[in-house]
């Protein structure tokens, strides 16, 4: 009886640092969204009924990202690759600024450079 090799245990393709920034990507899968959600709640003329509950809800969910990037081990050096790419580019949008609080998208900034050791690079 022969072993077949398991693909999946120590890819070349699949490295440490990649997999930190799908982890980030999942993440932050969200964020364009929601962003979406509240620029669109944020140029209603007139507020609707439910709308406080859904600006509750985006910063409920912006908050689990929050929660779900601080628990991201930081990524050891090595290649930077698409997924990283990616992942460095989700707050680039100036317009999400005008929607979500500026602490709160400076500390996912923080998060993503510390994960993925953006300031040392």
């Amino acid at each position: 009886m022969s072993a077949l090799p398991n693909p999946t245990v120590n890819s070349p393709t699949h490295t440490p640092r990649k997999h930190a920034a799908e982890e980030i990507n999942r993440a932050m899968a969200r964020f364009p969204q929601i962003v979406q959600i509240l620029g669109e709640l944020g140029q209603a003329q007139v507020p609707f009924p439910g709308d406080d509950d859904i600006r509750h809800g985006c910063e409920r969910a912006l908050t689990a990202m929050l929660s779900e990037l601080a628990r991201i081990e930081i990524a050891p050096a090595g290649k930077s690759s698409k997924a990283e790419e990616i992942a460095q580019s989700w707050l680039d949008s100036s317009v999400s600024g005008q929607f979500i609080d500026v602490d709160k998208l400076q500390r996912m900034q923080q998060f993503i450079d510390r994960i993925l050791n953006s300031a040392n690079a």
